[in-house]
């Protein structure tokens, strides 16, 4: 048994030591976390076991990060582990110390992600597919949430909701992500619904179990306070080791949540890292909360005091000992153990002899057996069995006579155990690189056969033939897969770039992108990527391209990239950076197949030019009839569903229609393509087949809005407006706070003639949404419909202040205008329309009204020509210039134009209108009434709110009948 590592100083360590003491005495005014980095073997563990020596009354918590390349640490399990190493005094039970915060509020959230995973929501008898997919992706906020925090959309996201649990994409819009989970789980959930609180921490469970845990963790401090009767806080330090191994999750959740936490500074509660890279230079946003120092090699004079700590005292032994080992404290440490054994000390400086030191009086099979483990990340007795076959080696005997390869192996200083075997990280790197450098075909196929093994394992997990789906909700398949990966990676080019982007599209498309970012950042934690010289040229380049997209692109793979922005602290917006991380990831579809090629294909389609859109939707079709399968209808029939959803974004809704189709073929209580499918059909026209589709959806699936939403659209179209209120008031049963049903609903009671209630309809929708310009110009027109034009006017202004150049609104405002004899404010708001739309015929006629008013009737006929030329058949523009003739005196032609409107729309209101308002000028109270009464009987309510108010019926104002017809507007 040798004996433990001797510490020399150096001035690095020791301004680390010195600092992080002074930090424990005076933590107001130091920072939070001290980080020591430099090359592996440098002394940084040794540095950390100095440091928690030198605070030995301190309570410490240790999370090392070398793990297997398949699991993949999350902040929520750091914090975890670190608070169960922090002892509880035994005060944690007394009255004061009962609650404790951080295990409280953990075992809260993952008891409720339990539940919402194995309990069925209220009003179904099974957890269903959608549910269990919806929690799963709630679930995955512990994991990856960390990115999606900092995504700001720009507008409402109209993604295809790819995946197993995609989401209908609606003549509304889409509803996806935390809308989709929050409206669909949590406000339906019983142990969620009615807690806002929980459905908050369920969402966002990162940023409250951090405010947690350090709760935890000063309650912890002060219950040892009382314990050991102190006057000072006793201190705390967490321990992070291997740090270069955590994924970008954890610098994240540093630097956003832990570091920000304002009630730690001031306590001697401390973070230490150890990890091979700087943290200061990845993290700008947290510097001066780093303490930051960078481990080097010894130089002679700390090599010569280490030495002649081991008993090496003649001075030119130490010369050749320091030339040898340039310093390096992990090659020192070799030298000690040579001397400590009486064996002879070789101090060349070559790279050969450094492996020979590390290899000394070992047999050349014994040699073999170490080099072929310096391949593997971690091992156990099968792996090295299948890599003794494949280099000619006896498994049983050849190591050792007694014992087999394997089991010599798990017995060298060399090796640690921990929970799995593997060789210590730095001997580990001598040997891969001389391995490399000496035969570097050898080398990458070796990498290939472990990739191979590891593939056969998870194949062996999860049998070949079962689709994806299946395949990656097995965690032992998602490892043996993650590490396949890995070593794919140092293999040859092809083959490693193709199982990373296979896995890369089809992992994001089923939310377990672990399986990728895992071995990848196992790779990254190695070296410098950029500088890897173990990973083949064009690997090494493409790894280095594509590593934002690893780590964060992935979560916008399904946004058009004009549709998000992605900040990163003081960095700002990295959107730019990560789509050039993504475009070579995206450029490797074509190679792919299965799964990846289909969801790539899909990436594509969302996020690229016009012109290329059917052709890659065409393709991804393509490729989704090669892998359906009726065995797996969920997955298998929301490949037709994703690409349903991208032919409705072109507008193809006979591809649409036959696609979702072929969805409901495979799965027909598929309520979403019933749903969508009828959306297609209303687009065609086909009203009643669409409300049959709406129908279907509804049968499946009764307490969906949106479908009741689109039902009584289709209806309201067909004229059957009773039954249209109807469906949207089974909408708002449900959704109450949706404004556009609100708004759509008064529409429908306008059409009714139901002018009060549309008016409260439309204040509904504006009590929720007051900046919605469509739903003021509704009210305005429905206030119109009632004559009470100075309100009308002020709903029309509420919507030109949020939208001030809506073509519409100023259409209608003139119009209100008109009616309050307010006729030069109509003629510039009609100006101001027929500035955005010159040609715009219904601003011509209006305007051309107010100016036979005001008796400029050649420019108010010029007006009414010159609508006429762009729509001749317009039955109101004949009316409105038969009105302006007969303002002008000229009623023999004001009366052909007229007529010439009812032989266009006989059963249309205006030409009878404009021939009541020509007799009435000419004093004919007769065929005025006569002409209104007709006009009455086809629009009552327009007709007689509109002569209330007209001008030219003052001749007959006072006749009986006039008077007559007029009062039934108001009973």
């Amino acid at each position: 048994m040798t004996s433990q590592p001797y510490y020399i100083s150096r001035k690095p360590a020791e301004d680390f030591v010195t600092a992080f003491g002074k930090a424990l005495e005076e933590p107001a005014s130091h920072p939070l976390l001290f980080h020591v980095h430099g090359i592996g073997g440098i002394g940084k563990s040794t540095l950390l076991e100095k440091l928690q020596q030198t605070h030995q009354q301190a309570s410490v918590a240790k999370f090392d990060f070398s793990g297997k390349a398949g699991i993949r640490e999350t902040p929520l399990k750091v914090m975890a582990t670190l608070y169960e190493q922090l002892p509880k005094p035994d005060l944690w039970k007394r009255e004061l110390f009962k609650s404790d915060p951080f295990h409280k509020l953990y075992q809260q959230y993952n008891q409720t992600l339990a539940r919402l995973e194995n309990e069925p929501i209220e009003g179904k008898q099974v957890v269903e597919e959608d549910q269990r997919n919806l929690v799963k992706e709630l679930g995955s906020a512990a994991v990856y949430g960390l990115g999606a925090l900092l995504l700001a959309p720009i507008e409402p996201v109209s993604a295809l909701g790819l995946g197993a649990n995609a989401l209908a994409e609606t003549t509304k819009g889409t509803v996806t992500g935390v809308s989709a989970i929050k409206e669909r789980v949590l406000l339906k959930h019983p142990a969620t619904k009615r807690d806002k609180q929980l459905q908050e921490l369920l969402l966002e469970p990162i940023p409250q179990l951090t405010k947690a845990f350090v709760e935890g963790l000063l309650q912890i401090q002060n219950a040892r306070l009382i314990q050991l009767q102190k006057v000072q806080n006793p201190p705390i330090i967490l321990v992070l080791d291997h740090y270069e191994k955590a994924t970008s999750d954890l610098n994240l959740w540093l630097s956003e949540y832990l570091l920000k936490e304002k009630d730690l500074q001031p306590q001697p509660i401390r973070i230490v890292a150890a990890g091979r890279y700087s943290l200061k230079k990845k993290s700008q946003k947290i510097r001066n909360l780093i303490y930051e120092r960078e481990l080097e090699r010894f130089d002679k004079k700390q090599t010569e005091a280490y030495l002649k700590k081991i008993g090496i005292t003649e001075p030119r032994e130490i010369q050749q000992i320091y030339q040898a080992t340039g310093g390096f404290p992990f090659h020192l440490d070799l030298i000690r153990q040579q001397h400590e054994e009486g064996r002879k000390i070789n101090c060349s400086r070559d790279n050969r002899e450094l492996v020979d030191r590390l290899l000394e009086d070992l047999t050349p099979a014994q040699k073999q057996v170490i080099q072929l483990a310096a391949y593997c990340r971690w091992f156990d007795e099968s792996l090295i069995q299948e890599l003794m076959a494949a280099n000619r080696l006896n498994f049983k005997t050849d190591a050792d006579a007694s014992l087999n390869c394997f089991e010599w192996l798990s017995q060298q200083e060399l090796v640690i155990e921990d929970d799995h075997f593997r060789l210590k990280d730095v001997a580990r790197d001598v040997l891969r690189r001389w391995q490399c450098k000496k035969n570097q075909k050898k080398f990458r196929e070796t990498h290939a056969l472990i990739a191979k093994y590891f593939e056969r394992l998870a194949n062996e997990e999860v049998h070949p033939d079962n689709l994806p789906p299946v395949q990656y909700e097995s965690s032992k398949w998602r490892e043996y897969t993650a590490e396949s990966i890995y070593h794919a990676l140092f293999a040859n080019r092809d083959y490693g770039q193709h199982q990373l982007m296979t896995h890369f599209f089809a992992g994001a498309y089923l939310n377990q992108i672990e399986v990728v970012i895992a071995p990848f950042a196992a790779v990254a934690a190695e070296a410098e990527i950029e500088d890897y010289e173990l990973l083949p040229d064009d690997t090494r380049k493409f790894l280095d391209n594509i590593n934002l997209a690893i780590g964060l692109g992935w979560q916008v793979l399904e946004i058009n990239p004009d549709n998000y922005e992605f900040k990163l602290g003081q960095i700002g917006d990295i959107k730019p950076q990560i789509e050039a991380s993504l475009k070579p990831c995206l450029g490797k579809v074509d190679s792919l197949d299965g799964l990846a090629k289909y969801a790539g294909l899909m990436y594509q389609f969302l996020r690229c030019r016009p012109s290329k859109r059917l052709d890659l939707l065409l393709r991804a079709k393509e490729q989704a009839e090669q892998i359906v399968t009726p065995t797996h209808p969920e997955f298998s029939s929301s490949l037709f569903f994703n690409v349903s959803n991208g032919f409705y974004q072109l507008g193809h809704y006979e591809e649409v229609i036959a696609s979702y189709d072929k969805a409901l073929a495979i799965k027909d209580d598929f309520p979403e393509a019933w749903h969508n499918r009828g959306a297609a059909l209303a687009n065609l026209g086909r009203y009643e087949e669409a409300i049959a589709s709406y129908d279907k959806a509804l049968e499946i699936k009764p307490d969906n809005p949106g479908a009741w939403y689109n039902r009584g659209a289709v209806l309201a179209n067909l004229g059957r407006y009773e039954e249209a209120i109807a469906s949207y008031d089974k909408a708002l049963e449900i959704k109450p706070d949706d404004p556009e049903a609100w708004n759509n609903r008064g529409n429908v009671l306008v059409d009714l003639g139901r002018y009060e209630e549309a008016i409260a309809s439309y204040d509904k929708a504006l009590e929720i949404k007051p900046d919605d310009p469509e739903a003021w110009n509704n009210r305005g027109n429905a206030l119109v419909d009632l004559g009470r034009y100075e309100e009308a006017i002020t709903s029309y202004d509420k919507a030109l202040e949020i939208k001030p150049n809506d073509f519409n609104t100023l259409v209608n405002r003139s119009a209100a205008l008109l009616n309050l004899s307010r006729y030069e404010e109509m003629i510039a708001s009609c100006d101001k329309v027929l500035r955005i739309q010159p040609d715009n015929p219904d601003a011509l006629s209006n305007q051309g009204l107010a100016l036979s008013l005001l008796g400029r009737y050649n420019d108010a006929l010029a007006n009414h020509d010159k609508a006429l030329k762009l729509q001749p058949n317009d039955s109101l523009l004949w009316a409105n210039r038969g009105i302006v003739l007969a303002r002008w005196g000229r009623y023999e032609k004001a009366l052909a134009s007229c007529d010439k409107a009812l032989e266009l729309q006989p059963n249309d209101e205006s030409g009878y209108y404009g021939k009541a308002c020509c007799y009435a000028l000419q004093g004919d109270s007769y065929m005025a009434i006569e002409n209104l009464q007709q006009a009455i009987n086809l629009n009552p309510h327009r007709c007689r709110s509109e002569a209330k108010t007209n001008p030219d019926f003052d001749n007959i104002r006072t006749d009986s009948r006039f008077q007559a017809l007029m009062q039934e507007c108001t009973n």
